[in-house]
């Protein structure tokens, strides 16, 4: 339940189908309410269809090469889909992946993050509520390869983001003083990124990224190159609508110009929007999904 509660996105066993409105081709929500959680994606014709998920309770989903998910469950475990049809009965198979030594990684598995190829996706595994001794696992579902880089610092509960084939961010220190720390898949190399941002995501590409620096603030949407040269520029910020106390939760399609953002209310609801930077990052939809607790957002490769 870790990962849908770590960004106060509230966890719980799959269940009901939440109703939605309107919504751009190509979002998916997995939505938490008080008695399970549901996937949805939303057609063409901005109806919700919901979607199968794997057994267990799911607890965080992302989207790879041609609309293959993968999902994180409650015990710690992933599991991988055929591509996703909308309407159509969706096929899942557990991860069984190992390292050099033919063992499987110890576990849990928090968060999972695909990287630009959408081939292989990143986990953080190890015990997550104190921070400390955490590990990326790298998995190749199609080969049944891991490959495990340890971290050696102290990691926010936060979910990694890729910045390219080789590259990825994992937020380290504490939620007071966060770090974009840079993991080198291929040497296993760490570098200080820049800091400040206690929850991010990439494009599909990398070539964008959207920050939140704490609870509260405004989601910043960058070009990725000049953040990491900490130049100062954002192409767009969005503040929290009326009545939204923070973001929980966001996602930047593949190539960063549609921002998804799950909206947290004070009383603990949660909302969805949708901004398109061909709309000068102007709100161009509400999905609904009623009587949300939590959620997690993705878009469709």
């Amino acid at each position: 339940m870790l990962m849908v509660a770590c960004a106060a996105i509230l966890g719980a066993c799959s269940g009901p189908t939440p109703s939605a409105g309107a919504a751009p081709v190509g979002l998916l929500a997995l939505v938490a309410d008080r008695d399970g959680t549901s996937l949805v994606g939303w057609d063409a014709a901005g109806d919700a269809v919901p979607i199968k998920l794997p057994k267990g309770d799911t607890v965080w989903i992302a989207t790879g090469r041609a609309d293959v998910l993968a999902a994180v469950l409650a015990d710690g475990k992933t599991a991988t889909s055929d591509p996703v049809t909308l309407g159509k009965a969706l096929a899942w198979r557990p991860v069984k992946a190992v390292g050099p030594t033919g063992e499987a990684p110890k576990g849990p598995d928090y968060f999972a993050t695909w990287d630009p190829g959408g081939g292989r996706f990143a986990t953080l595994a190890g015990d997550l509520l104190s921070g400390e001794g955490i590990r990326v696992v790298l998995i190749d579902p199609s080969r049944g390869t891991a490959v495990e880089i340890p971290l050696d610092r102290s990691v926010v509960a936060a979910p990694p983001a890729w910045i390219d084939d080789e590259r990825l961010l994992v937020i380290t220190g504490d939620a007071a003083e966060p770090i974009a720390t840079i993991v080198d898949v291929k040497t296993g190399k760490l570098s200080d990124g820049p800091s400040g941002a206690r929850l991010l995501a990439t494009s599909s590409n990398g070539r964008r990224i959207a920050t939140m620096a704490e609870q509260g603030a405004p989601v910043v949407v960058r070009d990725t190159a000049g953040w990491l040269k900490g130049d100062g520029s954002s192409i767009a910020s969005i503040a929290p609508p009326n009545g939204s106390s923070t973001a929980i939760a966001f996602s930047l399609d593949v190539s960063g110009q549609r921002l998804a953002v799950a909206w947290q209310a004070k009383d603990g609801t949660v909302s969805l929007a949708v901004h398109d930077g061909r709309s000068d990052w102007r709100r161009v939809a509400r999905p609904e999904i009623d009587a949300a607790r939590g959620a997690v957002v993705a878009w469709r490769r």
